[in-house]
């Protein structure tokens, strides 16, 4: 029988948590390391839902990608998603950074995902350079990772056909500059601000805004099944959509 401890160490190899971001709290959070491990419910975020979804399927381990703490935590109240945690004993791992860029991590996944004919990883960042061999007009891309992702595809118009892209899920906005420095047509990630695409636009380069959770979790199950495959447990994915509602 599989502990949380080994499960841990297990993640630690395929994603090893000293990569982490120094922002970053990714780790072992909440639990008791040495409890037995018969099933796992993984989530992209940890909320009351996904708690109570871990409690109804007996689940004793919940593996995040977003952290549970980010900040210190300066109590743990009755009220609080910790305490629930801990009330009925189900532990919490949690891989963020590491994982966005580990080999077949996150932004591996996300660049197979949107068939990149090759990528490479870009050294000390969470930045992949994907290379695709036919070029495309910015418009036509924007509906062709729409395809690909699903949701909602935010980007601004640079007229200039794209084949070679900076990829990074989630948050990805602050290698805007980066983006330009490495000669990419392009930076695709999750989320973008207003300024941001103004940023984008007066350097000539297209911004692609394809949704956090839309860019992040199609790593989830990809990680259950390497678990799944290496322990003899149940790895459950747990029933999670986007908080953002669009009309």
């Amino acid at each position: 029988m599989a502990t949380v401890k080994e499960i841990y160490s297990f993640i630690d190899k395929i994603a090893p948590f000293s990569t982490q971001e120094e922002w970053d709290n990714s780790g072992f959070l909440v639990g008791d390391e040495d409890k037995e491990v018969n099933r796992i419910l993984f989530a992209l975020d940890i909320t009351f839902d996904v708690v109570n979804q871990a409690i109804n399927c007996n689940a004793d381990l919940i593996i995040t990608h977003h952290p549970i703490i980010f900040k210190p935590v300066s109590n743990v109240l009755s009220d609080s998603l910790i305490y629930k945690l801990i009330k009925n004993g189900i532990s919490i791992i949690s891989a963020h950074s590491n994982y966005d860029k580990a080999v077949d991590g996150v932004n591996d996944i996300l660049c197979k995902t949107i068939n990149a004919s090759d990528y490479e990883k870009v050294e000390d960042t969470c930045l992949n350079i994907a290379y695709f061999e036919n070029s495309a007009l910015v418009e036509d891309f924007a509906l062709y990772l729409r395809g690909k992702l699903g949701g909602v595809v935010r980007y601004n118009f640079i007229d200039k056909k794209i084949s070679k892209i900076a990829v990074c899920s989630g948050s990805g906005s602050d290698y805007l500059t980066l983006t330009k420095e490495l000669n990419c047509d392009a930076l695709l990630t999750g989320d973008a601000s207003h300024h941001v695409f103004l940023d984008a636009n007066e350097m000539g380069i297209a911004l692609f805004a394809c949704g956090h959770f839309e860019t992040e979790n199609i790593a989830i199950k990809p990680l259950a099944d390497k678990i799944e495959n290496n322990f003899n447990v149940d790895c459950i994915l747990a029933n999670q959509n986007t908080p953002i509602i669009t009309i």
